[in-house]
């Protein structure tokens, strides 16, 4: 993990133009800034710092700008902590939680900024939602809103290149890798801050459903049989779920009560 004082973002004199290279498909954009540290005494120039990242991402790296000078006095600065993530491309909530939002909490977490108020900017390496361009599949991160929110994010997380030029923060976070000791802390966490406290004990004092996930081309075909099989055995909250007809919100809730979920990783065409 990557800390440093007085970064800021600044706009480049002449946009550059990016190609990466994801899932098969190039995506173009233009990067209209760069990500500068002032005050940083003992360097000067870009360096590129290689950070964890998603291995869907062939892109996890942040080109940053060292000055030993100090803040120009016509920039605004803000006493918050700026975040900076190397963000994949979302197929579903899955890959969202794993790739994008674990990590995202083991770093806000570690550095003492889970907390109302604390005002916490996000900013991505790369869009992903460039009309035309981007990977059939990829939902947009505003997908997820609810549950980035409780992050304590504000105003703002998107592409760094999109934030107000000559703005600064008094400290930054580049990259790292989970580490969770315990996975249900963030289930919690995400559930009280989306559902409110009330909602999730009463969730937590009943009883909890065994659940087949069901999709459209990764079919269980004899999901109906399995059903019975498990209602033999004993279990009587048994359902069969369709998580694409549930907003991202109603997904979060219901795999809150989910003791056993049973799915399958192979497409039925």
């Amino acid at each position: 993990m990557y800390s440093f004082w007085n970064v800021c973002i600044e706009a480049v004199q002449k946009p550059v133009t990016q190609v990466i290279n994801s899932y098969g498909r190039k995506i173009y954009f233009n990067e209209t800034a760069k990500v500068i540290v002032y005050n940083s005494f003992y360097r000067d120039g870009m360096q590129r710092l290689h950070v964890y990242g998603s291995a869907n991402s062939d892109w996890n790296n942040w080109d940053v700008h060292f000055r030993r000078g100090r803040i120009p006095s016509n920039h605004m600065f803000h006493n918050s902590t700026a975040f900076f993530v190397a963000q994949t491309c979302p197929a579903n909530l899955h890959h969202f939680w794993v790739d994008n939002f674990v990590p995202l909490y083991s770093i806000v977490s570690r550095v003492n900024r889970l907390h109302p108020g604390a005002n916490n900017q996000i900013f991505y390496r790369i869009p992903t939602d460039l009309a035309g361009t981007d990977v059939t599949g990829c939902y947009n991160k505003t997908a997820y809103e609810d549950i980035l929110r409780t992050l304590y994010i504000s105003p703002f997380h998107d592409v760094f290149h999109r934030a107000p030029v000559n703005e600064c923060y008094s400290s930054a976070v580049f990259g790292t890798h989970a580490l969770i000791s315990d996975p249900r802390t963030i289930i919690d966490h995400v559930a009280t801050n989306i559902m409110g406290k009330e909602i999730v004990n009463q969730i937590a004092s009943g009883k909890f459903f065994v659940t087949f996930v069901q999709r459209q081309y990764r079919r269980i075909i004899n999901i109906r049989d399995l059903l019975q099989t498990a209602l033999d055995f004993g279990f009587r909250q048994v359902r069969i779920v369709y998580f694409e007809r549930h907003s991202i919100k109603e997904q979060a809730s219901l795999m809150n009560i989910i003791s056993w979920l049973i799915a399958t990783n192979f497409a039925v065409m």
